[in-house]
């Protein structure tokens, strides 16, 4: 068995408040506490990597906010010789 020693007073005081309002133990408190917690940092986590992917795929759609090259078109495409 792991043992976990909550050495900080508001630590305690707060998993045996919490014990108290959900009539469950110590270790129950502490558990679903911390599995409440990790969910939330998955959700945060999973809405970033959403967004950021959506603003990728913006920038790419948009050319990164780039203006086209104005001289390109004087370019031969195959060789870069001018045309």
């Amino acid at each position: 068995m792991v043992m976990l020693n909550i050495k900080d007073p508001e630590a305690h005081r707060l998993a045996k408040e919490l014990a108290a309002l959900e009539d469950t133990t110590l270790t129950e408190a502490v558990i679903k506490s911390l599995k409440h917690s990790l969910a939330e940092h998955a959700v945060r986590r999973s809405r970033r990597r959403q967004y950021l992917e959506k603003e990728v795929a913006a920038a790419r759609d948009e050319g990164f906010g780039m203006e086209p090259d104005p001289i390109a078109d004087l370019y031969d495409d195959a060789t870069g010789v001018p045309r």
